[in-house]
């Protein structure tokens, strides 16, 4: 009886008990196709600053004459200078400054000046103006040069392609003219190189002072000692004067010659020649307007002179 009772409450405890809990079933496998990530896990914003591309987007390359395009220049058409209007002979006297100028105006291109020059001493082939002028067939002349007590030329000469003198360091050899077959000019000088000089030079005087330089008088000339004057101008190109002024110092020369246009002559270079009893101006009876003489009734007889020949 008693083992029947202890078996009975075997059986009571034994039914009182939670039954043991079943392991928890394996999670069913998800296809990647249908997966989605956990709501918590989306963010429409990343968490951290985005980092800006290292190499900006490049701009596109747009042509230098797209961006400051300039209308099309009109071409540039150089027209040669038209050459300067042959001056004719003539001669003309007017008044500057208070001042009588004579002249006789040529065009080197037609005509030439050529140094008439006395190798024996002053007067010992001509008298005047006139009578070198005749010699050579000339149209006109003017005395040339400064000279010494004995008649010998003062400054450099050559006539004829003969040289005779030398150079003169003083202000009476400040200019030199210079002349060849076909071109002539005026140069300071010390501008004047022997060397450079070409061999068909056939005529060179040398005389002073400069009275104008590049159209404007020369600085520093003497106004004092008013006496007839004697010149050779030039104006650059082909345009040349010979002339004679009854009396006025240098400066006023220089301002004379420097400030008046000459029957549409103006002066570029100007030099002074030997003046004073030695100035002969003979403008032939072939020049226009000529015959005319300008020369003292005290003149002496000079070294050599300067003649308007043709070419």
């Amino acid at each position: 009886m008693l083992r029947r009772i202890l078996l009975l409450g075997l059986l009571a405890l034994t039914g009182c008990s939670a039954p043991p809990e079943k392991p928890p079933a394996a999670p069913l496998p998800i296809s990647p196709l249908s997966a989605k990530p956990a709501p918590e896990l989306i963010d429409s914003k990343p968490t951290t600053a985005q980092a800006e591309p290292i190499i900006a987007e490049a701009e596109p390359i747009i042509p230098l004459a797209a961006v400051d395009q300039q209308p099309d220049q009109a071409a540039v058409i150089v027209t040669p200078a038209a050459p300067q209007p042959v001056m004719p002979l003539a001669y003309h006297s007017v008044l500057s400054q208070g001042i009588t100028i004579s002249a006789v105006y040529f065009d080197d291109r037609k005509f030439q000046l050529t140094v008439a020059d006395q190798a024996d001493g002053c007067g010992s082939q001509w008298l005047d103006a006139e009578s070198a002028a005749l010699s050579c067939d000339g149209y006109a002349a003017i005395n040339g040069g400064f000279f010494t007590p004995e008649g010998k030329p003062l400054g450099l000469l050559v006539a004829s392609g003969i040289k005779r003198g030398s150079l003169n360091n003083s202000s009476l050899g400040a200019g030199i003219f210079i002349s060849s077959k076909n071109k002539s000019a005026i140069v300071r000088r010390e501008l004047y190189a022997p060397s450079s000089v070409a061999n068909n030079v056939e005529n060179i005087l040398q005389a002073g002072p400069m009275l104008v330089e590049h159209g404007k008088a020369t600085s520093g000339l003497s106004d004092h000692n008013e006496r007839p004057r004697s010149f050779i101008a030039w104006d650059g190109k082909h345009h040349w004067a010979i002339g004679h002024i009854d009396s006025s110092t240098l400066a006023g020369v220089a301002k004379a010659l420097s400030e008046t246009s000459l029957n549409g002559f103006k002066a570029s270079t100007v030099l002074n020649l030997d003046g004073g009893r030695s100035s002969d101006l003979w403008a032939g009876p072939r020049v226009p307007s000529g015959p005319k003489t300008h020369r003292s009734f005290l003149n002496k007889p000079v070294r050599n002179y300067l003649v308007i020949t043709s070419r």
